[in-house]
C-alpha cells in the first residue's frame, strides 16, 4: 500500500512538473517574441547578439532543471498546495469546533488549528516525494512510460488538484456547519 501511495503522489508532482514545463516554454516563446519585435528597433538591436548569447545550458537549467530549476520549484510548491488541500479539510472542521466551543479565539489558535492537521498530514507525502530527492527516481521511471500512461496521469493530476480545491471549499462549509449546528 506504501508503495501505491508514493507512485501515486510521485506520478502527481511529475505530471505538475510538466505542466510548468510546458508553460514555460511558452511564456519564453511569447517573451523571445517580443524582443525580436523589440531588437527590430535600431537604437535597441545593438544588444540582440547579448540577448542570444544567454541562450544557453545554464539558462535551459534554470528554467527546467529536475533538481534546482524554476520549473521544479513551482512544480513541487504547487504539489504541497494541493496536496495541503485535503488534510485542510479536517483543519476547517477543527476550526469550526473551536470557534463553536471558544467563540472569539486568538490569532494564533486560529493558525495552529489549521497549521497542525496540514503539518501532521504532509509528513507521508514529503517522505514519499522530497525526502532525498526521491522524485527524481520515479521521474526517470515516467519518462520512459508511453503515451497512455502519460495521458491517463495527466487527467487524474487534474482530477486530483480540482478535487483538492473542491476539498477547502467543502471544508468551509462543513466549518459553518459545525460552527451553525
Amino acid at each position: 500500500m506504501d508503495f501505491k501511495f508514493e507512485y501515486f503522489l510521485n506520478a502527481i508532482h511529475y505530471n505538475i512538473y510538466l505542466e510548468e514545463v510546458w508553460s514555460n516554454k511558452k511564456t519564453n516563446k511569447m517573451v523571445n517574441g517580443l524582443f525580436a519585435v523589440i531588437f527590430k528597433i535600431p537604437i535597441i538591436g545593438k544588444y540582440r547578439k547579448k540577448y542570444d548569447g544567454q541562450k544557453t545550458k545554464e539558462l535551459y537549467d534554470f528554467y527546467y532543471g529536475k533538481k534546482t530549476g524554476l520549473s521544479i520549484s513551482v512544480a513541487h510548491h504547487l504539489f504541497g498546495y494541493f496536496y495541503s488541500c485535503y488534510p485542510a479539510f479536517l483543519s476547517f472542521i477543527l476550526l469550526g469546533i473551536v470557534f463553536r466551543y471558544f467563540g472569539k479565539v486568538s490569532f494564533l489558535v486560529i493558525i495552529l488549528t489549521v497549521a497542525i492537521p496540514v503539518g501532521i498530514f504532509y509528513i507521508p507525502a514529503y517522505q514519499s516525494v522530497f525526502s532525498k530527492d526521491r522524485y527524481l527516481k520515479y521521474f526517470k521511471q515516467f519518462e520512459k512510460k508511453d503515451k497512455p500512461w502519460h495521458q491517463k496521469w495527466k487527467r487524474i493530476t487534474i482530477l486530483f488538484c480540482i478535487g483538492a480545491i473542491a476539498t477547502v471549499f467543502l471544508g468551509i462549509v462543513a466549518m459553518w456547519g459545525v460552527l451553525l449546528l
